[in-house]
């Protein structure tokens, strides 16, 4: 399993975000990202599908890569600590 972040453009309504209930919602103007852990890249597929099909516009896939985080610490969607998997 692993975990990943997905920026979208623009703020997606609580209607949308439903349709994601494996993954996190964090609004950030002017995007959306979604983040979690999803079993595999098939499910990584359908995520991405489902946006498609709804007209959202993905802006970044990335894949938080596993760490060893120190004593104290972890790895964040925001850490920078991820590499690409798709950029549009």
């Amino acid at each position: 399993m692993a975990q990943y972040v997905i920026r979208v453009r623009g703020r997606l309504s609580a209607e949308l975000t439903e349709s994601f209930p494996s993954l996190e919602v964090v609004p950030a103007a002017p995007m959306t990202v979604l983040h979690g852990h999803l079993p595999d890249q098939a499910a990584l597929g359908g995520v991405l599908t489902h946006l498609d099909l709804l007209g959202v516009e993905i802006l970044e896939v990335l894949q938080v890569p596993p760490t060893s985080a120190p004593v104290g610490g972890s790895a964040s969607p925001e850490s920078g600590e991820t590499h690409a998997v798709h950029e549009p």
